[in-house]
């Protein structure tokens, strides 16, 4: 109970202050930067950009940069840009790009502590992240960078939601696409940059994919998995933050773990899930209900008058009712895409 009694009281100072503050801000901009990563097949691309910024880190403290947060975000902004580049101009597959990309960079940041004369704790400290040594100016630029980062996400949400989904489409509808791409992809490398020195580089790509990765489990609807995402990533950082100080544990490690703990859950009791074992009952593709004879309702449904059961990856016929129609239909393949 002390324990307890002394993390509440540690809120008169000003470092526990700014711990609590920049766990909150970094689990909202992440979360909701996340969803975009997530519906956009992303992952492993914001992770080279995680590795690219850890480069930068390593070479501010190789040349003795007081702050090293724009050299961080350079390297980080050069990265992604370059990756979208190739991938736009397909110049090759985008995994090979990106594979390269990582090893470049954490071969960079080898070699730049490498050149160290000593092995210093702000190494240990951009690998692995403490909420609780950002100071008053890495929490100043920590809400200037997450604010703008939040105002350009939101003002090409649309957009962006149009694109992740069918950039063919949007880019004929006169959509700027390879410009918003860009646009994405330097709010991405700009959030890694500003959360690198509270969650490290790491762990901070966790705070990014496990929130909206666990949301998703709950909801087709944009709007709604943010918001899940969100409550995720906030609840996690607080909780995060709470257990390192009670059990003098790594704050990023714990922040980190308990998301992910959030996530098994989501994926253990995801109602997804749930409504794959159903065969009567609720439509979880279109989500109506069957009517008595096990028929889905829905007009809108393309196999709406036979007995079918859709989850998020196909829709399924049940035998009974192949044996009924002519010709006989088979397995077709149809992504459920998240509704705006």
């Amino acid at each position: 109970m002390s324990k307890i009694v002394e993390f509440f009281q540690a809120f008169q100072y000003g470092f526990m202050q700014r711990a609590l503050f920049s766990s909150i801000i970094i689990g909202i901009v992440c979360s909701i930067i996340g969803v975009f990563v997530l519906l956009r097949g992303m992952v492993f691309l914001g992770q080279a950009i995680a590795h690219s910024s850890f480069a930068g880190a390593t070479l501010g403290i190789l040349i003795g940069v007081e702050n090293p947060l724009l050299l961080i975000m350079g390297f980080s902004i050069l990265s992604a840009l370059g990756i979208g580049y190739v991938n736009q101009k397909q110049i090759m597959r985008d995994e090979v790009i990106i594979g390269i990309v990582f090893s470049f960079f954490i071969a960079l940041a080898a070699l730049f502590i490498g050149l160290q004369k000593e092995y210093t704790s702000d190494i240990k400290s951009v690998l692995f992240g403490n909420l609780l040594t950002v100071d008053r100016e890495d929490f100043i630029l920590l809400v200037i960078y997450s604010a703008l980062v939040l105002v350009v996400l939101f003002l090409i949400k649309k957009e962006l939601y149009f694109i992740t989904f069918d950039a063919e489409l949007a880019n004929i509808s006169g959509i700027p696409v390879a410009l918003l791409n860009y646009v994405f992809l330097i709010l991405v490398s700009i959030t890694i940059a500003v959360s690198l020195k509270a969650i490290g580089a790491i762990l901070v790509f966790a705070m990014i994919v496990t929130p909206a990765a666990a949301a998703y489990q709950w909801t087709f609807k944009l709007n709604k998995m943010i918001g899940l995402s969100v409550i995720f990533g906030v609840s996690s950082s607080l909780v995060g933050l709470f257990l390192s100080y009670v059990l003098d544990l790594a704050s990023a490690a714990s922040i980190a773990t308990t998301v992910s703990l959030v996530f098994f859950v989501s994926f253990a009791f995801s109602p997804k899930r749930r409504s794959l074992k159903k065969l009567s009952g609720e439509c979880p593709f279109c989500k109506k209900f069957f009517d008595e004879t096990g028929h889905c309702p829905n007009p809108e449904c393309i196999f709406g008058d036979i007995e079918h059961i859709h989850n998020a990856e196909k829709i399924e016929i049940q035998k009974k009712a192949l044996l009924k129609k002519e010709p006989l239909v088979h397995h077709h393949e149809h992504k459920k895409e998240p509704e705006e």
